[in-house]
């Protein structure tokens, strides 16, 4: 992107051309002086990306399983862990009761990542050991858990992420007549929560390493729950089913993340570290749950005091391009942050309306025929007239993420081209007076 610094170069060319509206003298009969009304959409912008090595899964109301690979993000493994909340019978000492089956059924929320036309395998393992929250009582992306390595089960999954459609497991008959036996036999493991989960602490639904897609399942009291089916039997034969439901205080995404021997494998963990786009690919990257966000900075901002004694930023309006193509295989977010940060990336304020009272969302315009005009855009005209004056350690940040709701949920993700050599990038259109006395 060309340098800040052609600006004063260019103002006698701007003068001449139509990004100069009038040439006029004010106050001459104290004070010679003229002004010029000014565009420039050739400011420098860089912008980096920011890597987050831990991102809160707990309690979500979506979770997100699947596997999928390439060059430039590396491999990526997604699964699901959670205890379940203890339900139960009150056995009759005059009755029967029979097991059928034992199931397990989550349904598409309609998020996903790659090739939908790609078959998924997801095996389901019990986990062996009861999830303990740390100290904060929130889980993670990273938090470990100890996983029994023999499955109970494998399945193929066709994913329809737009369908919505239900999907019903088959576990083990041997899990669920156990689980139906203990229950008649009235054991100390279903007296509470806490005997429950130390008797079955829950299961883990890990992808294989097949497939090129990741795949958002809702999680609430009508997804990912598990239903035992028997029969109770005392003067005619009845139908039953008993539903234990995901504990979503105990319960998370897991995000295993293999960088190595790809662009990402330089990034570290740290809102300190964030790593420019030129030694990106020239690109800047946004993904939720691989936590990845970005830092924007404008430079030279404070240059363009040297177009004049007096500098009026009357609009300044910020234009983010993602990388044309590059949202084929996956779900851009439908709505942006803008943050200012300090020069520690402390947050500071959120970027408003100019209101001052509505949150900026990125207003997202997408070409869905050419796939090359889709952009962002915010309003930062209050930013640059605030921080047009500072430099070095005083000079606000600009951070840009998803929703809270996309970062922790979802894979969805954005990356955006800083390259001049592209048809779109990143740019930052201002439109400011100079005033300038005349001697």
């Amino acid at each position: 992107m060309r340098n800040i610094f052609f600006l004063l170069s260019a103002l006698l060319f701007l003068h001449l051309y139509s990004c100069t509206d009038c040439d006029d003298t004010l106050g001459s009969s104290l004070v010679e002086s003229s002004f010029r009304n000014i565009s420039t959409d050739t400011c420098t912008i860089k912008i980096s990306t920011i890597y987050v090595d831990s991102v809160m899964t707990t309690g979500d109301s979506i979770c997100q399983i699947g596997y999928y690979s390439d060059s430039v993000r590396g491999k990526i493994a997604s699964s699901y862990l959670a205890e379940f909340k203890l339900n139960q019978i009150t056995p009759d000492d005059d009755h029967t009761y029979v097991f059928d089956s034992i199931t397990i059924t989550f349904s598409h929320c309609g998020n996903y990542w790659g090739d939908t036309l790609s078959m998924q395998n997801i095996s389901i393992h019990p986990i062996k050991s009861e999830i303990i929250l740390p100290d904060d009582n929130t889980l993670y992306n990273t938090s470990a858990v100890d996983i029994d390595p023999v499955r109970l089960c494998r399945y193929q999954l066709a994913p329809r992420p737009q369908s919505r459609q239900e999907i019903e497991i088959r576990l083990p008959d041997s899990f669920g007549k156990t689980l139906l036996e203990d229950m008649i036999a009235e054991k100390q493991a279903f007296d509470s929560q806490e005997k429950f989960k130390a008797y079955f602490p829950g299961l883990a639904l890990i992808p294989d390493d097949t497939g090129n897609c990741i795949t958002g399942f809702a999680v609430n009291d009508s997804s990912m729950y598990i239903t035992l089916y028997y029969q109770d039997i005392y003067t005619e034969r009845t139908e039953k089913e008993l539903v234990f439901t995901v504990n979503k205080e105990c319960a998370y995404t897991r995000v295993e993340h293999d960088r190595l021997g790809t662009p990402f494998e330089i990034l570290q963990g740290g809102n300190n570290n964030a790593v420019p786009s030129e030694e990106l690919n020239n690109c800047a990257y946004m993904m939720g749950l691989a936590g990845l966000y970005n830092q924007i900075e404008i430079p030279y901002l404070h240059e363009l005091r040297g177009s004049g004694d007096i500098i009026s930023v009357e609009s300044a309006t910020l234009y983010l391009y993602p990388k044309a193509n590059s949202y084929l295989n996956n779900q851009l977010p439908e709505e942006l942050r803008l943050y200012v940060a300090n020069d520690n990336n402390v947050l500071e304020d959120q970027v408003y309306e100019d209101s001052g009272t509505t949150v900026q969302t990125g207003n997202l315009t997408v070409d869905s025929i050419y796939n090359r005009d889709t952009y962002y855009s915010f309003n930062i005209t209050s930013f640059l007239r605030e921080n047009i004056t500072l430099e070095g350690m005083y000079r606000k940040k600009l951070l840009l993420n998803m929703t809270d709701q996309d970062f922790c949920t979802s894979f969805k993700q954005v990356t955006f081209s800083n390259n001049k050599s592209d048809e779109r990038e990143v740019k930052l259109d201002i439109r400011f007076k100079v005033y300038t006395n005349i001697e």
